[in-house]
């Protein structure tokens, strides 16, 4: 069983200043505002019909962040709808926001005609459809790593590394057995489940919606380490799950397995990057011998290599998740938000997630697992 450290400071939604969330909301509340203007000029509707769009559009935007805190604590069939409904306008509403602003934009420059701007409202509307059932997918990526200093016994092997999955109150049991099912195709030698393999609720019961990947095929074991969202409160009932699904959990450990080092570091642990670089150094990474670190968020990638890691593996970044937050991805994380490349000589691979937080739509990025060979 895991023992709770006195020392570690549990993240909580409180813990965001109130001045951020504020700017946040009003953001929100403009971009709404933005896109009521777009569709009233368009479609020429009523002052009765406006009144009804402003009490859909408060409902429809307020009522994500109602769900997002009800579904936390509580959850049923009605409450999973609205979830689920709300969660796909946030999604949708990216893309009516993108068609308003070009709409209004332009129109100060050009006389528009309203069937333009209805056109850019359908594909909006077109474009978040593909997004829901591409978000349906799962892709399975394939990449290949030659490390330094592998053993011969290692080459040829395989991992798979599944990060970001989210399960919660819509993506439950069935979306859990899905993904055992499709890793299980593979035949690994090793499986990596690097964090946020739920969504931060601990309702409905966590080990209930993972039950199925006790199944998880792995010749040589699953490790796991934790997320933000597993430490967004308290992280037990997370960690207790997963070890009644046997896998292994790495808190700042490190294993050895055939003259392969794998490490793994705790996510709330190892946000401040003096504490991450006294994490390695406390390890006693020997040099002489490969290491592969599973590390939630790619971040501090210069602490990892002069420790001595050969090979990291990250998620986090979803890759943006849905087109264009993708482009914002990439310069947070300084190119290194997604895909495989080298950080000096030092390898990484970030990967965009199993699953998805908030809406479930996929644009610009998949839901993917990865098998990753060792040449």
């Amino acid at each position: 069983m895991f023992k709770r450290n006195p020392k570690r400071k549990l993240l909580s939604l409180s813990s965001l200043s109130f001045v951020a969330v504020a700017t946040l909301l009003l953001l929100f509340l403009e971009a709404n505002i933005v896109v009521y203007s777009a569709a009233t000029t368009l479609f020429n509707i009523t002052r009765y019909e406006k009144f009804v769009l402003i009490i859909l559009l408060a409902v429809l935007s307020g009522g994500f962040i109602v769900m997002l805190s009800i579904e936390k604590y509580y959850t049923n069939k009605i409450i999973r709808f609205f979830y689920r409904s709300t969660s796909a306008w946030i999604g949708i509403f990216v893309y009516l926001f993108i068609s308003s602003i070009i709409y209004i934009i332009l129109s100060f420059f050009f006389n528009l005609p309203i069937f333009f701007g209805i056109f850019l409202f359908l594909l909006a509307i077109l474009v978040s459809i593909y997004g829901i059932i591409h978000g349906r997918k799962i892709v399975i990526k394939k990449i290949k790593v030659s490390i330094p200093l592998l053993p011969a016994g290692w080459k040829g092997k395989t991992i798979v590394w599944m990060s970001d999955i989210h399960l919660n109150s819509m993506r439950g049991a069935k979306f859990a057995d899905k993904i055992t099912q499709a890793s299980n195709s593979l035949s690994p030698d090793l499986v990596f489940i690097g964090g946020d393999l739920f969504d931060g609720a601990h309702k409905p019961d966590p080990y209930f919606i993972a039950r199925p990947m006790k199944n998880l095929f792995s010749r040589l074991g699953v490790f796991y380490i934790t997320g933000n969202h597993e430490e967004f409160s308290d992280p037990m009932p997370f960690l207790i799950a997963v070890e009644s699904l046997g896998f292994t959990v790495l808190r700042d450990e490190k294993i050895e397995i055939d003259g392969l080092q794998i490490i793994g570091v705790d996510y709330l642990n190892n946000v401040n990057k003096k504490q991450f670089q006294k994490t390695l150094e406390d390890m006693k990474i020997d040099k002489s011998k490969p290491a592969i670190l599973l590390k939630h968020e790619p971040k501090d990638l210069a602490v990892a290599e002069k420790a001595g890691i050969s090979f990291q593996i990250s998620g986090h970044t979803h890759r943006g998740q849905q087109w264009p937050f993708n482009y914002l991805i990439y310069l947070v994380y300084k190119g290194f938000s997604y895909g495989l490349k080298h950080y000096h000589s030092m390898l990484v691979y970030v990967s965009s997630g199993a699953g998805g937080w908030g809406p479930k739509l996929r644009i610009g990025s998949d839901d993917e697992i990865v098998l990753i060979t060792l040449a």
